[in-house]
């Protein structure tokens, strides 16, 4: 593989949804569209959570290792918005189907269940969403490889299954900026990914570390670490 600075575009239906104060990591995508194409082959592939190291996939990207031996991470960042753009709140109902339940009891329930309290309370959830009408990475991959495994990518963020951050289209092409700054700014310069000290140059260091995922699976506990965060996504 030849690994180029890319510019990865991302156009949207209506914008999309995360947890996190910043974007959806590019390497994230990738990892796991890789993990279910190889789990469709039939490769023996243990699933995160059931192991206390999982493996790092063979993505299309460069790597970085910081000079301090702090953990490696792939050369790419979260998503930004582009064009203009605006958060807000989406609220989403649970209630309780009383017949559905009822049906899968093993003994008979009450003729009316509380609404505000127990487990089956009702509940009203928020969901922050960046409407917007498409989103960029950069990164330091082959452009063919990643084209390949995005394409095949139908949605992003949270909420998918509710209709939230639909893809209408991707672009992946090749940059002209420098394979640092692809690998780990955003297009205006500020950070664009979780990034520890030893590969960021003194004026990215002003902000305190917090505890992170340095690389995919990133809520899994062995990809924990202090890192220097990117610039949230209503700072954009």
């Amino acid at each position: 593989m030849r690994f180029l600075p890319l510019l990865v575009t991302a156009h949207l239906a209506h914008g999309f949804a995360v947890a996190q104060p910043w974007g959806v990591v590019l390497d994230g995508l990738l990892a796991s569209q890789l993990w279910h194409d190889l789990a469709a082959r039939n490769v023996d592939l243990p699933y995160p959570s059931e192991t206390p190291n999982p493996p790092d996939l063979d993505l299309p990207l460069g790597k970085c290792q910081p000079r301090d031996g702090a953990p490696w991470h792939w050369s790419a960042t979260c998503c930004e918005p582009i064009g203009q753009h605006r958060t807000e709140v989406r609220y989403r109902h649970h209630q309780l189907d009383h017949s559905a339940v009822a049906a899968l009891a093993d003994r008979e329930l009450p003729a009316a269940m509380p609404g505000d309290q127990g487990r089956y309370r009702s509940r009203r959830m928020p969901l922050i969403v960046t409407v917007c009408a498409a989103v960029t990475w950069s990164a330091v991959g082959d452009p063919a490889e990643v084209r390949r495994l995005l394409h095949p990518i139908a949605s992003i963020g949270k909420k998918r299954g509710h209709g939230e951050g639909v893809v209408t289209s991707w672009e992946v092409t090749v940059d002209d900026r420098d394979p640092w700054q692809a690998g780990h700014l955003h297009r205006n310069g500020a950070l664009g990914r979780p990034s520890p000290g030893g590969c960021l140059p003194d004026h990215l260091l002003e902000t305190t570390p917090a505890l992170a995922g340095v690389r995919p699976p990133y809520m899994h506990p062995s990809r924990r670490t202090y890192l220097h965060l990117p610039a949230p996504l209503d700072a954009h």
